[in-house]
């Protein structure tokens, strides 16, 4: 059987399962159980090809019931056929993790929620169920305690050194700085569950994963996982999400061989000397009205990520309207995906202390009033010269500015940070649109016509008032380095909102990152191909 023959009927296979033990209470069931047959019927499931759920087919599945034992049940693929997408709600396969997720699912008249997994090597093609549960708010388990002015909803609160489960018949509030395991000891993994919400009550409640602990959390394109504020109208109105790992961070004194730092807005420790280290998964995320200023000039932000390795997965999340920085590396080398980062106070994207990770299909948009960068980028704040030394290798970045001139600059590349950036947009921001600073950040980068290699920027399209940030005092302008390097145009790139219109220059304008596996091959500049490959579309908020 082929590859791609192999693939479709697992995926359909997960999806039908999932569908089968989900529900949602208000809604028509998206399975049903037929005690007849023995099987699971699923009117509709996403089966994406690819790692984007864009143009994803729609199947109708049938599962049957194979093995059903005190702590296993397992269903069998008997048929498969493709459908129109209907508008209505579906289960969604993912391909990269080989989990369903089915959020509505009639059996005998009560409706679950579910998510399976696929049975390695079975042939025929077999799925596990791995979480099971009623819609219906049934109580708080034992890690969390009932909430008592909010109904269907239980408090976390401390440190937790068991894995524990989030479901999404309940609402989560975060009561306070919410540990996952101790740093380096009494590890465990949170998992979260598809359209789940979770709320913080205000700036000191966060989520905060520690050293050798993980997050679990999968969310879909229509369902995905919601961390936000009360009031949902204002940034800082809860802490955000903290992920802390074992990769290298830079600034300890020289000759330690590995540097471990603490974070600056809750002195907590992170880095290490494992690279590939792995906090998780976030995927399918929006963290809202989020970020705090516990001290001047040391915030939470939204999305916190700190000496996180390249073993953590980051894909399809959004920050939107953090009160400090949208998504923010301290050291580290993971790696993002689909990111979107809309109206936060400060920086969309924002790496220091040594970050060396990679990113693609990145989406910034700042504040109507005034943000400050697209993307800030540091090396270290005390010592510019500190190594591992920050290096962003990033491509299909699409920022855009609020086009009042009172908001900041596109990118900012200071503090002696390397840099490798491809198939990037940047337009409508009110200071410049690039800008480098510092003795050090010029110092590596060579200069223009005789580049080092380590501060470059190739295929992109740059369009403000002031495009460059020349000063004549540095080394060299900043605009004869952007123009000394192939495929780079100051003009028009033709956005429609934040897609690119038909006949756009972004269209065909990109080229693949060369010898680099983690990035998707493109040759369009921006995150978006066209209008068309809306990938943003559904799972975020604030778009619309």
């Amino acid at each position: 059987m082929s590859q791609s023959r192999v693939f479709k009927q697992t995926a359909i296979s997960l999806a039908i399962l999932g569908g089968a033990l989900f529900h949602t209470s208000s809604a028509v069931a998206n399975a049903q159980y037929d005690p007849a047959t023995n099987s699971v019927i699923i009117e509709a499931v996403d089966v994406p090809s690819s790692k984007s759920h864009v143009n994803a087919p729609t199947f109708r599945a049938v599962l049957r019931l194979v093995a059903s034992g005190s702590s296993d049940i397992e269903l069998e693929l008997t048929d498969a056929n493709v459908i129109s997408t209907p508008s209505a709600e579906r289960a969604h396969f993912d391909p990269v993790f080989g989990q369903v997720y089915l959020p509505n699912i009639d059996v005998g008249g009560t409706k679950f929620n579910a998510v399976l997994e696929v049975v390695p090597n079975a042939n025929p093609l077999r799925f596990r169920v791995k979480g099971l549960h009623e819609q219906a708010f049934t109580g708080c388990p034992a890690f969390a305690r009932p909430s008592e002015n909010v109904p269907n909803a239980c408090v976390l609160e401390g440190e937790y050194n068991q894995d524990i489960t989030l479901t999404n018949n309940t609402l989560w509030i975060v009561g306070g700085g919410v540990f996952i395991g101790g740093d380096r000891v009494n590890s465990a993994t949170l998992t979260i569950e598809p359209g789940t919400r979770l709320i913080g009550r205000s700036g000191l409640d966060f989520l905060y994963v520690r050293r050798n602990s993980k997050i679990h959390a999968i969310g879909t394109p229509q369902h995905p996982i919601v961390m936000t504020g009360p009031n949902e109208q204002l940034p800082g109105e809860w802490g955000g999400l903290v992920l802390a790992g074992n990769a290298p961070a830079n600034g300890c004194a020289e000759g330690v061989a590995v540097c471990e730092q603490l974070d600056e807005a809750l002195t907590t420790p992170y880095g290490g000397g494992n690279p590939h280290d792995n906090s998780g998964v976030v995927k399918y995320v929006s963290i809202r009205y989020a970020g705090f200023e516990v001290r001047p000039d040391e915030e939470l932000n939204c999305f916190t990520m700190l000496g996180v390795g390249d073993g953590t997965t980051i894909d399809f999340a959004q920050c939107h309207m953090g009160a400090d920085d949208g998504f923010e590396m301290f050291g580290g080398t993971v790696n993002l995906k689909h990111l979107v980062a809309t109206y936060n106070d400060d920086d969309g994207f924002d790496w220091q202390i040594g970050w060396v990770g990679k990113a693609q299909h990145v989406l910034v948009i700042n504040l109507p009033d005034g943000s400050d960068a697209g993307i800030e980028a540091d090396n270290n704040e005390r010592n510019h010269n500190s190594l591992p030394r920050s290096l962003g290798k990033v491509s299909n970045f699409t920022l855009i500015g609020s086009g009042s001139g009172v908001d900041g600059h596109g990118i900012v590349l200071r503090r002696g940070t390397a840099a490798n950036i491809y198939n990037t947009v940047v337009t409508g921001f009110g200071r410049s649109c690039i800008t480098l600073d510092n003795t050090a950040t010029f110092d590596h980068a060579g200069f223009p016509g005789n580049l080092s290699g380590s501060l470059t920027m190739e295929n992109s399209y740059v369009n403000c008032d002031v495009n460059f940030n020349d000063r004549p005092t540095e080394p060299f302008l900043v605009s004869d380095w952007f123009n000394s390097q192939p495929g780079n145009v100051a003009g028009d790139p033709q956005l429609n909102g934040y897609l690119p219109a038909a006949g756009s220059p972004l269209l065909t304008g990109g080229a693949p990152v060369p010898n680099d596996s983690f990035f998707d091959p493109v040759n369009h500049i921006g995150a978006f191909a066209d209008a068309n490959d809306d990938w943003a579309k559904g799972w975020t908020f604030g778009l619309e």
